[in-house]
């Protein structure tokens, strides 16, 4: 078995009953055809980068499975007779890939373990830090050229 990611969009106009009716569907789909879901996600209505299909926004659903390889034709056909999905992507992770990302989930929680026993905050922060007034007072110095 492979390991596919699909993000596919839902037409924003149904209510969340219906999206849920469809991510359940695909996930029909996919077990039925002897694939394991291994991770999903609804992001939520979004706004489109560009009109698809006469529509602004849609709501995104991200789904992580493992299938056989024949099978992502199958969603692909499934992703485009269905009146309520607008757009989709299915790609392929590879051995390399999942690797890579199993080493940079190992990291992460290594610099979580680390914040937590400083007490220090993650690193995840984008906020300008406080700096010191040392660090101002010797960016003062720097000014004399």
């Amino acid at each position: 078995m492979r390991t596919y990611e699909a993000l596919y969009i839902i037409r924003p106009d149904i209510t969340d009953e219906e999206v849920q009716a469809v991510t359940q569907e695909v996930e029909d789909l996919i077990t039925s055809n002897g694939g394991v879901i291994v991770r999903s996600e609804v992001w939520g209505k979004k706004r489109l980068a560009y009109e698809v299909k006469h529509f602004n926004e849609g709501v995104y659903v991200l789904l992580r499975f493992q299938a056989e390889a024949e099978f992502p034709k199958t969603l692909e056909q499934y992703f485009r007779i269905s009146e309520r999905v607008i757009r989709n992507l299915v790609v392929y992770f590879d051995e390399q890939m999942l690797r890579l990302e199993a080493e940079q989930e190992t990291l992460r929680q290594e610099q979580i373990a680390r914040a937590a026993a400083t007490g220090e905050r993650d690193g995840d922060d984008d906020r300008p830090r406080r700096r010191s007034r040392e660090d101002r007072d010797d960016d003062d110095d720097d000014d004399d050229y």
